[in-house]
Order: structure tokens, then C-alpha cells, then sequence
């Protein structure tokens, strides 16, 4: 069953162009779902035109099937965490998440039961006295996580509340937001430019361009059957090597309308020398580096069709100069030239 519906979105400032157009999109009811994109492709747009913070130019928003149009932000159901917090700072921790609740006017006894709860959830019991400049950064998104949690909505919305903490603090905190949504069965629309955060938060991600959804699927699918070039080359670290087969006629092309050649760089394989002999497609290239990165073996390569990555997680020899390069037949993507997916 589907919690949020967008229904022939636009949304445009004065005369300029759309940020958003035609979107139409189904966020599933208890999934946790990624807007993921980069810098300016309207994620966070959507987020707050779901929320009511930014009127759409045209089309509907639907919450449990009713239509969002005459229905103010506050009476949406929705809890939204921010990138910055934005907490009250001459208020304790316990302020900060009462703050709403007494403002909606709940019992104090029911205040301090959910208080209590959402302590020991988040692990502020102990901090409840504290004034928010005295904690981490790690720490103050859990209050703003508290706030929004106290509330009991019926979905959450987080405009990427995970961007100003660092790498380790970013790590712990996604397996806790995982456990949180796990434990709470509850909407979540998380908003990030991060794909590692997408893949592995989200149930369902949506990938967004210039306003547009470029695919939507769960992370593996996301990852293994991409529909387009920009899929393809916005997931996976490094990206899929595309190459440009109208241009070359070293490889055989397999249809008149194939102009891209695909590949990601842990499906090649690497041989010391000039040619490989193995089914697929084989490539020669020039080592340029070879990065150690702990279990795997990042390579750059030079090649008549530009620079490829291949990842190898053989950690014996290290290759150098001249080699060959092999990619499995099943492990071949192709695309058109209008750079969408090809299927044989």
C-alpha cells in the first residue's frame, strides 16, 4: 500500500525554468525510502512539497490516499529532521523534545512517559539536563531525532541530518537509523546525495536528474539493472566504466542502436600481458595506478577507449606496464544513444 503519493508535480520559481516537472512518484507504506541525487536535482524540493513547506505549482500530494491540498504542514502527520538541527539552545535536552508536545498540549504525564521511552531509544536518558552546545555533533541529531520521534508521526522526513558529522559518527549513526526503522515500522523519506548512505539505509531508492526520476527500485536492483548511463555511473565506487562504441570500432558492436558499452570494475579481470582469451570482451591497456585498499586492489588503466577502472580482489601480484583486461559476456551493459538501456 502505497503512504505518499506525488501526482504530476511542477514546481518552478517566477518564470524560471521547473526545478520539478511531471514527477509522479509511490513511496511504500513502513519503507524507508532514499531521495538520492546530486546538488540541485530537486530531492530536497520534493521532501518539503511533501511536507507543506513548499506549495507545488501544479499537481497533487495524497497521504494515505487524501489529498494534501487544503491540509496545512502541521496537520500532515509528518515529523521532519533537518540537516542542522536546529535545536533550542537555552533549552536542555528534555526542552528541546517536550517543546512540541506541550505546545500540542499532551497530558505531563504522557510527556514524561514518552520522554522516557524516547531516551533510552536514541540513549539521551543521561543528557536530558544538558544544553545542546555541550554535546557532539553525533549526540544533537539524536535530540533532533527524539523530537521528531516524540511525536509519534505517521512518517518521517529527513532532509540529509547526517552531512555534517564525520565519516566514523556517519557510519554509526546510519545502523542506528536502520535499527530505529526497524523498531518503529513507521514511513521514513530520507534525502541524501550520498549513495552510500542510500544503499545501505534504503529499502526503495529513487534517483532523481534535473527534476526528473531517472529509476526507482530497491538498492540491488538499482545497482545490477541499471536503466540508463547516469544510473549507472551515479551507484557503485568507483562507477561503471562506460564506453563509447560508435566511436571506436575495436569492439563488435552486438546492434545497429548500441552507441555504449558498460561495465563495472569488479566484473573484469586482469592478465600480465597484451591480450586476454576468454569469452567477452577483451581489452588491452597501460597501468597508470594501483591503489591498496585494504582487500581489493583499485587499478587505473589506460585504454583506446579512455581511462577504465577495474577493482581486483587478488592481493598477490601486483600488476604493472602492459595488460589485459577480460569482462564476462553476462557482466556486458548496453546502451543507446540517447544513453538508455539496451536488452538483448
Amino acid at each position: 500500500m502505497d503512504k505518499i503519493q506525488l501526482v504530476d508535480i511542477d514546481k518552478a520559481y517566477g518564470k524560471d525554468k521547473p526545478v520539478i516537472e511531471n514527477l509522479n512518484l509511490n513511496i511504500g507504506e513502513g519503507s524507508f525510502t532514499v531521495l538520492l541525487g546530486p546538488s540541485g536535482c530537486g530531492k530536497s524540493t520534493t521532501l518539503r512539497i511533501i511536507a507543506g513547506l513548499e506549495k507545488e505549482s501544479k499537481g497533487e500530494v495524497y497521504i494515505d490516499g487524501k489529498s494534501m491540498k487544503p491540509v496545512e504542514p502541521g496537520d500532515r502527520d509528518i515529523a521532519m529532521v533537518f540537516q542542522n538541527y536546529a535545536l533550542y539552545p537555552t533549552m536542555s535536552v528534555r526542552g528541546n523534545i517536550e517543546f512540541g508536545l506541550a505546545n500540542n498540549k499532551i497530558p505531563k504525564a504522557e510527556r514524561d512517559r514518552r520522554i522516557r521511552e524516547i531516551g533510552d531509544v536514541v540513549g539521551l536518558t543521561e543528557f536530558m539536563s544538558r544544553r545542546p552546545q555541550t554535546l557532539s555533533g553525533g549526540q544533537r541529531q539524536r535530540v533532533a531525532l527524539a523530537r521528531a520521534m516524540v511525536k509519534k508521526p505517521a512518517v518521517f522526513l529527513m532532509d540529509e541530518p547526517l552531512s555534517n558529522l564525520d565519516a566514523k559518527l556517519r557510519s554509526q549513526l546510519r545502523t542506528e537509523l536502520i535499527e530505529l526503522h526497524h523498531r518503529l515500522k513507521t514511513t521514513f523519506v530520507y534525502v541524501t546525495h550520498d549513495q552510500v548512505e542510500a544503499m545501505s539505509m534504503g529499502t526503495d531508492i529513487i534517483l532523481m536528474k534535473q527534476g526528473k526520476i531517472m529509476q526507482q527500485g530497491k538498492p540491488v536492483e538499482i545497482y545490477n539493472d541499471p536503466k540508463n548511463v547516469f544510473t549507472a555511473q551515479f551507484i557503485g565506487t568507483p562507477p561503471m566504466n562506460i564506453l563509447n562504441i560508435r566511436e571506436r570500432e575495436y569492439i563488435k558492436n552486438p546492434c545497429e542502436n548500441a552507441c555504449y558499452l558498460g561495465f563495472r570494475p569488479e566484473h573484469a579481470k586482469l592478465y600480465d600481458g597484451r591480450q586476454a582469451k576468454e569469452g567477452g570482451l577483451n581489452l588491452s591497456g597501460e597501468v597508470v595506478t594501483h591503489e591498496m585498499l585494504g582487500s581489493e586492489i583499485l587499478y587505473k588503466l589506460d585504454t583506446v577507449y579512455g581511462r577504465i577502472n577495474v577493482k581486483i580482489f587478488d592481493l598477490g601480484k601486483i600488476l604493472e606496464g602492459r595488460v589485459a583486461i577480460a569482462i564476462p559476456k553476462q557482466k556486458i551493459y548496453y546502451f543507446d544513444d540517447e544513453q538508455n538501456r539496451i536488452y538483448f
